[in-house]
């Protein structure tokens, strides 16, 4: 039987280091097709959009079955992956805008998702 709970989507905001996207994209769509093969991420392959403008973001949405975001981040086979992940970051120092509502620019991202 199919499980009807609705699943908890997340949206991550990886702000990258100049130079490492396409290494990002790659571990991120490794860490996606361990995710899934640990049945961690529902069905379907999460979006990822990076932005238009510096500094240079990425914005991902994944729906996670219920309950496991917490053992996902536990889990030996995911520990590495998203260590490698964090390697690519940067701490983000978005400036103040003075405004309430802030419109940015994103474009779709289609990773070779790793099997």
């Amino acid at each position: 039987m199919a499980d009807l709970r609705p699943k908890e989507v997340t949206f991550g905001t990886y702000y990258v280091r100049a130079g490492a996207a396409g290494e990002f994209e790659r571990v991120l769509s490794e860490s996606w097709a361990i995710s899934h093969r640990l049945g961690f991420i529902a069905e379907g392959t999460p979006l990822l959009f990076r932005s238009v403008s510096a500094p240079l973001r990425y914005i991902e949405l994944a729906k996670w079955v219920p309950g496991v975001t917490g053992p996902a981040h536990e889990h030996p086979d995911l520990i590495p992956v998203w260590v490698q992940l964090a390697n690519l970051l940067e701490d983000p120092a978005p400036p103040l805008t003075g405004r309430a509502l802030f419109f940015d620019e994103f474009v779709p991202v289609v990773p070779d998702v790793v099997a």
